[in-house]
């Protein structure tokens, strides 16, 4: 498994479980702010689709400079 792939999973791991406590908070009568969950899952969809971009980015120009070296 790749290191994309796991970071990936780890953050919509975070999100679930963000949006599942704030799920929970509100079934209990203690929500303090009305779509917060929502939000949280928003933007960490967000956070996590720019952190795959950056991290293909990257990869692209490691590869690239990769294989300039190795053809000299």
């Amino acid at each position: 498994m790749n290191v994309e792939t796991q970071f990936v999973r780890a953050m919509a791991g975070y999100a679930l479980a963000r949006a599942h406590n704030q799920r929970a908070k509100s079934r209990s009568g203690r929500n303090e702010l009305g779509a917060s969950a929502l939000e949280w899952a928003i933007i960490s969809a967000i956070l996590v689709a720019a952190a795959l971009a950056i991290g293909l980015v990257v990869r692209g120009v490691i590869d690239k400079r990769t294989g300039e070296i190795q053809n000299g």
